[in-house]
């Protein structure tokens, strides 16, 4: 079995769900990736805190971050 990731457009998703719905059932399955969303409040108090911590010298390696980013 193969599996691949799309990333579909809003616009054309009930289309093309409605292709992969005419595919036999026994040779194709369904798994939806959920992303936790946060307010944009929170969003807004995160990109303060980076950057705040720019001005105090205080932020992470530019490899941490993306090391960390790659884990999670």
């Amino acid at each position: 079995m193969q599996t691949i990731r799309l990333n579909i457009d809003d616009s054309i998703f009930e289309k093309f769900m409605g292709m992969l719905n005419m595919l036999p059932k026994n040779k194709i399955s369904f798994s939806k990736e959920e992303y936790p969303s946060i307010s944009l409040e929170k969003a807004k108090e995160k990109v303060q805190n980076a950057t705040n911590s720019i001005s105090k010298d205080s932020a992470i390696p530019l490899s941490k971050a993306i090391n960390d980013t790659l884990e999670s």
